[in-house]
């Protein structure tokens, strides 16, 4: 069921640096598009009580994802429960708000509180384990009884130390253990799905067709507008070195991410049309450069993949200030100006998308899309680059 990692083995947290965050939910319909074959079951969706209503011909679908395979569905399911990643951000997208995650430590749910009339009850919500990377107790995903864990199953062995036999029992006795990962090409090899393939998967696994089309003529609407006024590009644009975990200056320790790589956590820098600092380098989730090698580069900008999500403002100064008094660091162009980006991250799903896009706009280039005030919930009505009111309709069932 499972592809073993190779050398470009994915570090745990705690293996890095420290985080902290937190969570949120609701309840709704989206959209299902072929996606190599698979069916597209029809259905209809009651937008009055928040809830698909298959025809009377629909008594089972099925639902392929990679690298689980392929699984039938007798009902929609109603619960599930998430590991990190995109997919609780893809799920919250339709209003379904999670039985259960890993853990509530770095969950941004900030994100949702910018939404009106998006509610999360995180008393609601269980926790699987003390942390993401817990040694997880099979008994737990009994006690929760999720309709569907919404996981990488090779991120669930990780994570959890259980094999492919663990993961048959809670498959037959629990629920499919249906996920992919797309933050980054899993082990070297490529991401089975962009965003909004991961997206139209999670929309047929819940039979949200109308919400998912809803949601795909937003983005494409706030992709062209965000990609229209993009004021430089090709050479004139700014190169960005971005890094996975911040930028710790008193470490010295910096974890390179290379954005033109196929991978979701940096899809707001591509968005915005940078330069890579990194291009034409081999392809490693997180490789570690030091203080000479960034010299050598010397970035317009610094980015901060996942830090609009785990940090505030005057968290960022700090940062900011400590690259400057460094003997080393404190020759870059980009900490000699303090320009630091930070965007969405790791769980950035179809509404992480759309602020950290919004956010990294302003950030490099304030005089076409408005100066950053520092926090999401601050952007001023008149210059927010995209309707919050429309966002939070769809995902609460008003297509």
């Amino acid at each position: 069921m499972a592809a073993e990692t190779d050398v470009h083995e994915i570090p745990t947290r705690r293996e890095m640096i420290q985080g902290g965050s937190t969570i949120l939910g609701g309840g709704l319909l989206a959209g299902c598009i072929s996606d190599g074959g698979d069916p597209t079951p029809a259905d209809a969706t009651d937008t009055a009580t928040n809830s698909p209503t298959p025809t009377d011909s629909q008594t089972s679908y099925e639902v392929a994802i990679e690298p689980a395979g392929r699984h039938t569905f007798e009902e929609v399911p109603e619960t599930y429960a998430s590991i990190p990643g995109a997919w609780m951000d893809i799920a919250m997208g339709f209003g379904i708000q999670p039985k259960a995650v890993a853990a509530f430590d770095r969950l941004p749910l900030k994100y949702y509180d910018a939404l009106p009339g998006v509610d999360f009850d995180a008393d609601a919500v269980r926790t699987l384990g003390e942390s993401a990377e817990s040694k997880y107790d099979k008994e737990v995903f009994y006690d929760v009884d999720a309709d569907v864990h919404l996981m990488d199953s090779r991120m669930l062995k990780k994570y959890s130390g259980w094999d492919d036999e663990d993961l048959e029992e809670i498959e037959s006795n629990v629920g499919p253990i249906l996920g992919s990962l797309i933050r980054f090409p899993f082990g070297g090899r490529d991401p089975y799905y962009t965003l909004y393939e991961a997206f139209e998967k999670a929309a047929q696994i819940f039979q949200r067709q109308a919400q998912y089309e809803a949601w795909v003529t937003l983005k494409e609407s706030f992709y062209a507008d965000i990609e229209s006024r993009v004021p430089v590009s090709g050479g004139d644009a700014p190169t960005v070195a971005a890094f996975n975990f911040g930028f710790d200056p008193e470490s010295g320790k910096f974890f390179a991410a290379n954005i033109d790589a196929p991978r979701n956590d940096t899809r707001s820098f591509r968005m915005l049309g940078v330069n890579n600092a990194f291009q034409g380098e081999e392809y490693v989730p997180f490789k570690p450069v030091g203080t000479e090698k960034l010299l050598d580069i010397d970035p317009d900008y610094i980015g901060m993949i996942g830090y609009l999500s785990y940090i505030d403002d005057t968290q960022l100064q700090k940062v900011v200030e400590t690259a400057q008094d460094h003997d080393v660091l404190s020759q870059l162009r980009a900490v000699e100006n303090g320009n630091f980006v930070r965007t969405g991250g790791q769980y950035m799903g179809p509404i992480i998308d759309l602020f950290s896009t919004e956010a990294l706009a302003k950030q490099l280039y304030p005089d076409e899309y408005g100066e950053w005030p520092g926090s999401i919930h601050d952007v001023p009505e008149e210059e927010q680059l995209f309707d919050r009111q429309r966002v939070a309709d769809i995902i609460n069932g008003n297509v």
